[in-house]
């Protein structure tokens, strides 16, 4: 069971909440207005509470696009099943020789030992919202907030924890911003051969074609750029 908010306040001081939604099962979300340049400050000291609070932090992007981020959990959007749509999503674009001809291109060309730095939207805006969501992990957001953010893609919330439990599971990655269209992650454990990089390089293609297509213009470009960094961004169009 979670700490009431109240009991989370004596450990760490918190803008002022609303309870602003119920999740899919039923538990509050409570949210708040932080500026933007405390907000990853803040989501790292509440992450690191999270063990013993039970509340996991999310930055949901400018004050008025909350209703957007939870547009999933109005009645007319009820889920339909908590299950994914697509449970082979991410094996779509991971085939043998997709993955070697890209993993001979990142052996000769990339330099892994050199890392990218960390992204987060909440820090270029002046005001941002922090979500607090009761969830045993991160990748369990998007399901609790019948998050529809993708689903221009047909994707939903169980689609997205399914993914992000595979990314965390794989890579340490861990969700930080939930925007109306924008999932962040920070990523501890950043693919290290050329055979794993360019493994997560197809999977980040199947799960959010988006980023290549409207983004970055080839998987290349996307290994060498955040397939190397500290934080990775998926925008769905």
């Amino acid at each position: 069971m979670a700490m009431t908010i109240d009991e989370l306040q004596r450990l760490r001081t918190l803008p002022p909440l609303r309870e602003a939604a119920t999740a899919t099962d039923g538990t509050p979300v409570y949210a708040g207005e932080v500026d933007g340049a405390d907000a990853f400050r803040l989501w790292s000291d509440l992450r690191r509470l999270h063990e013993h609070t039970g509340w996991w932090p999310v930055l949901a992007g400018e004050p008025d696009e909350l209703a957007s981020v939870l547009i999933g959990l109005c009645p007319d959007f009820a889920p339909g099943t908590t299950a994914p749509s697509n449970p082979d999503l991410l094996s779509e674009e991971v085939t043998a020789d997709a993955v070697h001809a890209l993993a001979a291109h990142v052996a000769t060309e990339l330099d892994l030992t050199q890392a990218g730095g960390i992204h987060v939207s909440a820090l270029g805006q002046d005001r941002t919202t922090l979500c607090l969501v009761q969830a045993p992990a991160g990748h369990d957001v998007p399901a609790l907030l019948n998050w529809l953010g993708a689903c221009n893609y047909d994707l939903n919330g169980a689609d997205h924890q399914a993914v992000l439990r595979h990314f965390h599971t794989h890579y340490g990655a861990e969700l930080v911003t939930l925007e109306p269209d924008i999932i962040e992650l920070l990523v501890h454990r950043r693919p290290a051969t050329p055979e794993s990089l360019a493994t997560a390089t197809l999977e980040h293609l199947a799960y959010c074609p988006d980023i290549v297509s409207q983004g970055v213009g080839s998987l290349e470009a996307l290994a060498a750029g955040q397939l190397r960094a500290g934080s990775w961004y998926f925008w769905w169009d």
